[in-house]
């Protein structure tokens, strides 16, 4: 006669003997069970945890290089932004030649908002060409949109810290040392757009304030516009001298040599988890069967 496992042997038991349980977990016929069952939860534990530290030794591996930068603030724009209470009724005229009173507050806005732009990053792909890098098997056309919003998702992470005024700058990549250049090559091109764009609009400035003041003979309104145009030379004086004109790098990045992931231990921690549970589920599982064999018999 074939031998069936007792019911001391399966575990939850149905019936009288749950009630002696109290509700409460039996741990000895738990552990007569994972003893029974001991061969079959062990391999598919063993094959949980192989599967886990294969996939953790085969992944990519990443690493995530920093940068710390915080905006630029200098005399000039500190200057731009005292005009309002000199100039009254003018600054209306300031605001049609696109000087910003507010330079202070508004140049900050301004350069975190073109740190964190699509335009940017695309500016940035281009210049290092790194479609094909960045989709290397795509499923779809490699275009330009994907490559950025690959690198926007992925690669690319700036946090800002209110209270320092601090931004941090990461790049997460395969390569660190890749990863390091990038981070700062980044900043620089922030930089560099910022300065010419600071360029271009303080020339127009002083273009669109030499104009005014030939149209007017009032004195006070050209001693104005000529501070005005004092502050637009200054601007140009910085944009054209001054490399870190919208953001000074406080910490540059350096290539890590620690990886972000993957993380080894927990990859096979969570597959020896995994192996062990489905091992319980599959035992449990040819338990109840066995069990209901036994009371079906025919």
């Amino acid at each position: 006669m074939a031998s069936h496992p007792s019911t001391s042997d399966s575990w939850p038991q149905d019936g009288a003997g749950a009630g002696e349980r109290d509700d409460g977990l039996d741990v000895v016929r738990m552990w007569r069970f994972i003893s029974r069952w001991r061969r079959l939860i062990l391999v598919s534990t063993v094959v949980g945890t192989a599967l886990a530290a294969y996939l953790a030794f085969t992944a990519t591996v990443i690493y995530r290089a920093e940068t710390v930068i915080t905006p630029v603030r200098t005399s000039a724009l500190n200057a731009a932004g005292s005009l309002g209470g000199q100039l009254g009724g003018l600054a209306g005229i300031a605001s049609l030649a696109g000087v910003n009173l507010d330079a202070n507050g508004g140049a900050d806005r301004e350069a975190k908002a073109v740190l964190q732009s699509r335009s940017l990053i695309e500016e940035f792909i281009r210049s290092k060409n790194l479609i094909g890098e960045l989709l290397p098997h795509p499923s779809k056309p490699p275009t330009m949109w994907r490559a950025a919003k690959e690198f926007k998702e992925d690669v690319i992470t700036i946090r800002d810290d209110k209270r320092t005024n601090l931004t941090t700058l990461s790049i997460d990549w395969k390569d660190a040392a890749e990863a390091a250049r990038w981070a700062n090559d980044f900043v620089a091109l922030a930089n560099s757009r910022m300065r010419a764009r600071a360029i271009d609009e303080s020339t127009r400035n002083v273009e669109f304030l030499n104009k005014q003041i030939a149209q007017t003979n009032v004195i006070e309104v050209q001693r104005a516009l000529y501070v005005l145009i004092e502050n637009e030379t200054k601007t140009l004086m910085l944009a054209n001298v001054r490399v870190e004109y919208a953001f000074t790098v406080i910490d540059p990045a350096v290539a890590p040599e620690r990886r972000l992931s993957p993380k080894r231990s927990l990859y096979i921690l969570a597959g020896l988890v995994a192996g062990f549970a489905i091992g319980v589920l599959v035992a449990y599982l040819r338990s109840g069967l066995s069990r209901l064999k036994q009371s079906n018999p025919g």
